[in-house]
């Protein structure tokens, strides 16, 4: 795959050389981003994390809560196994049981929940990421962005520049949402 890569590039160099004498209209401007780098660092990111840890770290600490409130009652009933009579026993392994069926089902649904949102997460800052780097592509006029590669100059690396297009545009969509609030009150 690489190879085919590099011979598309190798051929689209090749023609905007050959056009850039005689039509300055055909010469070709190739840029490199490195979209991981922009998905980790993207504001946007930042704030979908946190947005998650927000929404999902109440149930965390509840399911965390039920697993001790399991383990004293193992522990209670081992302990206590020898003194309880065998119908005792029976009614707290039962018990036991159910509670530990309870919080599985729940923390199966959790991991579910938790799962879909982070998708749905990754993907809105996935479209923003590439949104912007579309919109970064036409204001600088360049003809292909290359997402991925070994090496290039800073001069042909896009990267930073989306970076700073994310942030004000978080910046200016937080700026309204402010304005919008304080209209509202």
């Amino acid at each position: 795959m690489k190879n085919i890569l590099l011979a598309a590039i190798t051929l689209l160099l090749g023609f905007s050389s050959v056009n850039a004498y005689s039509d300055d209209e055909a010469v070709i401007s190739i840029a490199v981003v490195n979209v991981t780098y922009l998905l980790k660092n993207a504001p946007e990111a930042e704030l979908a994390s946190q947005f998650l840890k927000d929404r999902f770290s109440p149930r965390e600490k509840t399911l965390a809560e039920e697993q001790d409130k399991i383990k004293k009652l193992e522990e209670a009933l081992d302990a206590n196994k020898a003194s309880w009579d065998a119908e005792e026993v029976l009614l707290r392994t039962r018990e036991l049981r159910a509670l530990t069926r309870e919080r599985t089902r729940a923390l199966e649904d959790f991991r579910e929940e938790l799962r879909f949102a982070r998708d749905s997460a990754l993907d809105d800052v996935q479209k923003g990421v590439f949104q912007a780097i579309e919109e970064v592509r036409v204001e600088r006029k360049i003809d292909i962005i290359i997402q991925e590669y070994v090496a290039a100059s800073q001069r042909v690396d896009l990267t930073p520049f989306v970076l700073d297009y994310l942030q004000e545009k978080l910046d200016s969509e937080t700026e309204q949402d402010t304005d919008n609030n304080k209209k509202g009150e």
